[in-house]
């Protein structure tokens, strides 16, 4: 007994020496743990099977890419009681590409301190990545349209529309539709079966909102309506209510409306002579005198208030005609602003009775008559006789081109360029372009003159006077006359012509114009153009 009493000591102290060790052995793996760098994958690691622990980053990488199994090779998509399914997908039309790297990150992210002072002391437990892949988006969304297509199928909204002489609804219908983000998502988890997510799709417009939509209109066709104003009174029948009847539908809503052009076919018959078209003020011509032909406002049915005011009558059996004011493009005022009041040019030209050209003239007439061109604007008259063709009344005749006489579609319209020419000349219109012709035309002033074509040569002036001017232009069988109305504001022209022309001959001429506005000279111009010897015939 003594003899252990002794030891006790000797015992203790070796224990504690031994735990003194121990701790100290865990303490220097756990610093070692702690400090050592993060560049290798742990021991005991394995990615999809392939060993990877102890490898760096890029070596693990290499290693998986080189023995990674192979994805399934046929992947079936399921949709239960669907016909057509389950569809089987060759993996490898999906290009699937490991996801090795992002394998490798997984792999090396830090572990438990116990697991890894396991791993120093050669203790490791083995850990298993899984493998993910990444598929060709392309090919993967050709799939899911694929799926879709054949799964999809619209919701039906409810609807509501006349039949049989009633109101009637028709029901809506549930729709589906492929959860496609879902599909993609699940597709590309790459595994044997892949059920495609389905979703609901709620029609737009409901049974209810379309039941509601329907007691709305029946309420507003119940019976006919009767139109009452001005004295007159139209009969809108129930059968015409019903036709007229309309459905819009927006935002899950559908409203109620009537077509107003329905109605409007219904009731104008009945105000015939209430309703009329508005007429624009026009000049009266008397000498040398012109009066103003007073504007009248027109009246037109205001079909869509009308229809408005049948949609809210409530159970009323008759509503007020609803009738616009409609102006005339040209008022009273209108026309007496323009300020024209008197003859200030007028200018003939002759030609012998009854050739082809002569009816282009008398077309040409028809067109310009009444032409208005406003104080300050400009005044083409290809663009106010338009395009000479046969459907607008045009014919072939003689005109001059390159020297020569040919037929042309509108030939002879010259003439009327220049008479247009010689009274805006005389009413000291700004002359801002012709072209006399290549040689002269005995019937014309020599220079004085202008031709004009479709696409050119142009003949263009400009009104720069304080007042509109009014054409008028007649053409008889023998000659052209165009007259020019306005204000006389003082104006007076005088022309000269210098040189003595001589018919059949190449020339040159000259000839001036001074325009005055009261005592002001306005313009004072001189003109000039040589003629070449016309054809020999």
């Amino acid at each position: 007994m003594r003899l252990l009493r002794d030891r006790r000591p000797e015992t203790l102290v070796t224990l504690v020496a031994a735990v003194s060790v121990l701790l100290l052995a865990v303490g220097v793996v756990a610093y070692r743990v702690a400090t050592a760098p993060g560049d290798r994958v742990p021991a005991g690691t394995s990615i999809a099977g392939v060993e990877v622990g102890g490898l760096t980053a890029d070596e693990a990488e290499r290693a998986v890419l080189a023995g990674a199994p192979d994805p399934p090779g046929t992947m079936r998509i399921a949709l239960d009681g669907e016909p057509g399914f389950p569809l089987e997908v060759p993996v490898e039309e999906l290009g699937p590409r490991p996801r090795a790297r992002l394998a490798v990150r997984e792999a090396m992210e830090r572990r438990s301190l116990f697991d890894r002072v396991l791993a120093e002391v050669g203790l490791p437990r083995g850990r298993e990545v899984s493998l993910r892949y990444r598929v060709t988006g392309a090919r993967a969304q050709r799939i899911v349209a694929d799926v879709a297509g054949r799964v999809d199928a619209a919701a039906r909204p409810a609807e509501v529309g006349v039949g049989g002489g009633r109101v009637v609804v028709t029901p809506s219908r549930r729709g589906r539709a492929v959860d496609r983000a879902a599909l993609s998502r699940r597709i590309a988890g790459l595994a044997d079966r892949v059920e495609v997510p389905v979703e609901v799709v709620e029609p737009e417009v409901t049974d209810a909102e379309a039941e509601a939509a329907r007691a709305r209109a029946a309420r507003m066709v119940a019976r006919k309506v009767r139109v009452r104003g001005a004295g007159r009174e139209a009969v809108v029948p129930r059968a015409v209510l019903l036709s007229a009847l309309r459905f819009p539908s927006a935002d899950g809503a559908i409203g109620v409306e009537l077509d107003p052009d329905t109605i409007a076919a219904a009731v104008v018959p009945a105000f015939e002579g209430v309703l009329r078209e508005p007429v624009s003020a026009s000049f009266a011509v008397s000498g040398d005198r012109v009066s103003v032909v007073p504007s009248r406002d027109g009246r037109r049915l205001d079909a869509a208030t009308l229809a408005d005011r049948i949609e809210r009558r409530g159970g009323a059996a008759a509503v007020r005609v609803a009738i616009d004011r409609l102006p005339p493009e040209r008022s009273t005022d209108d026309a007496n602003r323009m300020r024209i009041r008197e003859l200030v040019s007028e200018f003939s030209t002759p030609y012998a009775c009854c050739q082809p050209r002569v009816q282009n003239i008398k077309r040409a007439a028809q067109i310009l008559d009444g032409t208005i061109i406003p104080a300050g604007a400009q005044f083409s008259l290809n663009e106010a006789m338009g395009e000479r063709t046969r459907a607008r009344g045009f014919v072939a005749a003689p005109q001059i081109n390159a020297g020569k006489l040919e037929d042309a579609v509108g030939g002879g319209v010259s003439q009327m360029a220049t008479t247009v020419f010689n009274a805006a000349f005389f009413a000291g219109l700004r002359i801002v372009t012709h072209m006399p012709h290549e040689f002269w035309i005995t019937r014309y002033p020599a220079g004085r003159e202008a031709t004009v074509s479709w696409g050119g040569p142009e003949m263009i002036v400009e009104n720069d006077w304080p007042a509109a001017i009014l054409l008028k232009v007649s053409a008889t069988d023998t000659g052209v006359t165009v007259r020019m109305y306005s204000s006389k504001l003082g104006r007076r022209v005088t022309t000269e012509t210098i040189g003595d022309p001589v018919a059949g001959t190449a020339f040159r001429v000259e000839y001036t114009r001074k325009v005055w506005a009261g005592d002001a000279l306005k313009r004072d111009e001189r003109f000039t153009w040589s003629y070449k010897a016309p054809p020999a015939e």
